[in-house]
């Protein structure tokens, strides 16, 4: 009995090692690659050169041969799309949790900026005109329509102290306001009299960017509306009403 479990133990032990063998074969095997074949190679013995009679003879260059390749296929690129992938990934997410952390909040505030409305900023309230000086150059309009002038020259003349007092008066002009829209507005707000601002820009824009010729009713129109504009500022400064 002792004999025959030990052959039985040998018997077992050699099978478990050829097991082994086998799979370590394996592996060996699969990483080296499938196998390359070469040719035969042995030498040939030395072969009598000379031609026999009815022979062809035969040059010393062999013929060409195609030479077997080996066909590998390089999986190195998707190792480093991998990687490039992983790094792009963890860079925006850097970015995003920056940008969170380096975000300024204020307490308080519902949007962006106070006194915002849905996140835009609220807009200035508009500056009130300084009556005396749209005055100012209501006064100087009129003396350079009462002087000896060409009259186109005496409305442009007369229209750019306007522009003057306007621009003195702390009014701002808008971005997409022209020049003389600018001065309507400001001497509408100080005068009440809106009918004789728009008579004036109009002879003004005639004879700024016309050829139709000016004459002296021109100037004589235009100096009627720079009186009733006086008059209409001193009715308002009366009443107190600037708008």
């Amino acid at each position: 009995m002792g004999s025959k479990a030990t052959r039985s133990r040998q018997r077992w032990g050699m099978v478990t090692a050829a097991g082994l063998l086998l799979a370590f074969s394996g592996v060996a095997l699969a990483f080296q690659g499938a196998p390359v074949f070469t040719g035969l190679r042995f030498t040939p013995p030395a072969a009598d050169l000379q031609p026999h009679p009815g022979e062809q003879q035969v040059t010393g260059t062999p013929t060409p041969e195609d030479i077997p390749h080996e066909t590998r296929i390089d999986l190195t690129w998707v190792t480093y799309a991998v990687i490039a992938l992983i790094v792009v990934v963890l860079l925006a997410l850097l970015w995003r949790y920056l940008r969170r952390r380096l975000q300024p909040v204020f307490p308080g505030l519902s949007g962006d900026v106070a006194g915002s409305t849905e996140g835009s900023v609220a807009p200035e309230p508009p500056a009130q005109p300084r009556p005396e000086r749209v005055r100012r150059g209501l006064d100087r309009a009129l003396d350079l329509l009462g002087e000896d002038r060409e009259p186109r020259d005496a409305i442009e003349r007369a229209w750019l102290g306007l522009e003057e007092g306007a621009a003195d008066s702390g009014v701002h002009r808008l971005p997409a306001e022209t020049p003389g829209e600018f001065v309507r507005r400001v001497v509408s707000r100080v005068a009440s009299d809106r009918a004789a601002a728009g008579e004036l820009l109009d002879l003004y824009l005639r004879a700024r960017f016309s050829d139709a010729p000016v004459t002296a009713s021109d100037v004589d129109a235009a100096r009627a509306a720079v009186e009733a504009l006086r008059a209409s500022w001193g009715a308002a400064a009366a009443g107190g009403v600037v708008r």
